[in-house]
C-alpha cells in the first residue's frame, strides 16, 4: 500500500524536474496536446548527445501511441521528427506509453510568421518541406489526418519546417481506434467531402470515414492560405456561414490575393488548387505533384518574391507587421544560432576527449599450452565455486526483488530501468543526506554560477536543481537526495564526469 501512495505523488500530467524515466531524465517542459505532454530529456550518462523530446501519454494503454510510433519508424523525411525510443511507464493510476523522439526548438507556423515578416520564396520553401512529409506519409500507406499550423514547427536555428503530432495518423491495415464517424481532426481544416460524410453516415452505428491523401492535401491548402492571409477561409461545416462556397461545383473561398496582393499568381493558384471542393482536383490526390510543382515555383522565383509578404506597421493587425518586433525576432534567431554553434564545438571537444581517454584494447594471443592451463584453472575455480552457490543464489534472490519493486519498461527489448523520480545526478551516498537542511559550503565538483544549465537555480553561490514539486521532509521516494531550503527540496549541480559525494562540506 505504501508503494502505491509514494508512486501517486508523482502527476502523470506534470512531471517534475530532474526525474528519470528509464533512461532518460526530465531537464524541461516541451508542452501538452490533447494526448500526450512533451518534456525535454537527456538521456543519462549521454549528457552530450543533446536533448530529446519525451512524448508521455495523457490517458493510461493509450494505444495511439503504438500507432505513432509504426508510422515514425517507417516515415523517411527530413522534415519528421526521428523516433529514438519508446516505452511504458508503469505509475499507480495505470500503465503509461511514452515516446522518446528529435527534440525540434522551434515556434508554431502561423507564430513564427506573426514574429516575422516573411518574403514568398521563404513561404514556399516552408510549404515544399511539409509537402515533402506528407508525402513521405503517403509512401508507406498513411495519412496524417491533421496537418495544420499548429502541428508545423520552425526550427529555429536553421528555419526547417517539420511536421510534428502523428498520434491522430493512419495507415493501412491499422485498427480503427475510435467509434466516431470522423476520425480525429481538427474541424478547421476538414475536407468538404468528410462533412460531407458526416451527413449521410451521422446515425450509422458502424460508419467510419476513410480518409484519405486528399484530406491531408486539403489541409495543406488551408494552412497555406492562413499563412499568406492570416485569415482562415469560409469554414467547410455545412452549418456555418459561407460554408456554401464548398458545395459541389462551388465556386469555393475567395483567392488569396483579393485578401493579400502581395501573393503571385502561381502562389494563389496553386493554394486555390488545393482547396479545390472537388478531391480529384487536388492535384489528383497526389502530394509527389504538389512537391514538383513547388520545386518548379521555387526555381522560377524571381526578385519580386524576395519582398516581404506583408506591409510594416506598429499596429498588431492582420497581414501588418512590426519592424521593432520583427528585428527582435531576427536578433534571437542570430542569438539560438550562436549558441547551438558554440554548444556543438563544446560536444565535439568533448567527444574527442572521451575518445583519446580510452585505454587501448589489448589482442590476447593464445597458444594451444595456455589454452590447456587456462581450462584447468576454469575447471578448478567451477569446483570452488560450488562450495558458495547456495549463499549466491539467495542473494542474488533478494536483490533481483529489491530491483522490482519500481520499473519502466522500455521499448527494443531494453529491459527494466528504475523511473523513480530521481536527482539529476546519482549520488554516492544518498542515505548520509536524507532530510539535511541545505549546507552553506559546496559539495567537491558542485557548478558554481553562472547556473545556465536548464533548470538550474543558484542558491548560497553554488548550483542546484529543484526537485520539482518537492516538498520537505526531502526523504520521500524520488527525494533521496534532497536539502532543505526555503520549504522546498534541492539537490546539488555537479560537473560532468565528476563523481558527485551527498556527504555534507
Amino acid at each position: 500500500m505504501g508503494k502505491k501512495v509514494a508512486s501517486l505523488d508523482v502527476d502523470p500530467l506534470s512531471l517534475p524536474l530532474g526525474m528519470r524515466m528509464g533512461p532518460w531524465r526530465i531537464v524541461g517542459w516541451g508542452g501538452r496536446g490533447a494526448y500526450g505532454t512533451v518534456y525535454r530529456v537527456e538521456r543519462v550518462g549521454h549528457e552530450l548527445e543533446g536533448p530529446f523530446a519525451l512524448k508521455l501519454a495523457v490517458f493510461p494503454e493509450d494505444e495511439r501511441f503504438e500507432r505513432e510510433a509504426w508510422l515514425l519508424r517507417h516515415i523517411q523525411s527530413a522534415s519528421v521528427p526521428h523516433l529514438y525510443a519508446q516505452g511504458v511507464w508503469e505509475h499507480a493510476s495505470g500503465r503509461y506509453r511514452y515516446l522518446v523522439m528529435q527534440w525540434v526548438e522551434g515556434e508554431p507556423l502561423y507564430e513564427w510568421s506573426a514574429r516575422r515578416n516573411p518574403t514568398e520564396s521563404r513561404v514556399v520553401e516552408l510549404l515544399l518541406q511539409v509537402a515533402k512529409a506528407v508525402e513521405a506519409t503517403h509512401a508507406v500507406g498513411a495519412v496524417h489526418r491533421d496537418v495544420k499550423g499548429g502541428n508545423v514547427l520552425v526550427r529555429l536555428t536553421d528555419g526547417r519546417a517539420f511536421l510534428m503530432d502523428f498520434g491522430a495518423g493512419h495507415y493501412r491495415g491499422a485498427a480503427t481506434l475510435t467509434s466516431k464517424v470522423l476520425p480525429p481532426g481538427t474541424p478547421a481544416y476538414r475536407s468538404p467531402e468528410a462533412w460531407g460524410f458526416l451527413r449521410l453516415f451521422l446515425r450509422h452505428p458502424t460508419a467510419h470515414y476513410p480518409a484519405s491523401a486528399s484530406d491531408d492535401l486539403f489541409a495543406l491548402g488551408i494552412t497555406a492560405y492562413r499563412l499568406v492571409t492570416d485569415e482562415y477561409p469560409p469554414s467547410t461545416d455545412p452549418q456555418a456561414p459561407g460554408a456554401e462556397v464548398w458545395r459541389e461545383g462551388g465556386p469555393g473561398p475567395r483567392p488569396p490575393r483579393e485578401l493579400n496582393p502581395r501573393v503571385s499568381p502561381e502562389l494563389d493558384a496553386l493554394i486555390l488548387r488545393l482547396l479545390a471542393p472537388a478531391p480529384v482536383d487536388r492535384f489528383n490526390g497526389r502530394a509527389q505533384e504538389l512537391v514538383a510543382a513547388l520545386e518548379e515555383m521555387k526555381e522560377r522565383a524571381g526578385p519580386e518574391r524576395n519582398e516581404p509578404l506583408f506591409g510594416w506597421s506598429h499596429a498588431h493587425d492582420t497581414r501588418w507587421r512590426s519592424l521593432g518586433g520583427v528585428r527582435l525576432a531576427e536578433e534571437r534567431d542570430a542569438a539560438r544560432r550562436e549558441r547551438e554553434k558554440r554548444e556543438l564545438e563544446v560536444r565535439a571537444r568533448a567527444e574527442a576527449a572521451n575518445r583519446l581517454a580510452e585505454p587501448p584494447r589489448s589482442v590476447a594471443v593464445w597458444s594451444v599450452e595456455g589454452g590447456i592451463a587456462a581450462m584447468g584453472l576454469l575447471l578448478t575455480c567451477l569446483l570452488v565455486t560450488g562450495l558458495y552457490r547456495g549463499q549466491q543464489e539467495a542473494q542474488t534472490a533478494s536483490a533481483k526483488e529489491h530491483r522490482q519493486r519500481d520499473t519502466a519498461a522500455v521499448g527494443d527489448g531494453a529491459g527494466a530501468i528504475s523511473a523513480s523520480a530521481d536527482a539529476s545526478v546519482p549520488a554516492g551516498n544518498a542515505k548520509s543526506a536524507v532530510g539535511l537542511p541545505l549546507p552553506e559550503k559546496l559539495f567537491p565538483g558542485q557548478r558554481k554560477p553562472p547556473c545556465n544549465r536548464f533548470g538550474e537555480v543558484e542558491v548560497r553561490g553554488g548550483c542546484w536543481w529543484l526537485l520539482g514539486a518537492g516538498k520537505p521532509p526531502c526523504k520521500e521516494k524520488g527525494k533521496e537526495d534532497g536539502y532543505e531550503w526555503k520549504g522546498a527540496c534541492y539537490t546539488p549541480s555537479y560537473q560532468m564526469g565528476r563523481e558527485p559525494t551527498s556527504k555534507p562540506p
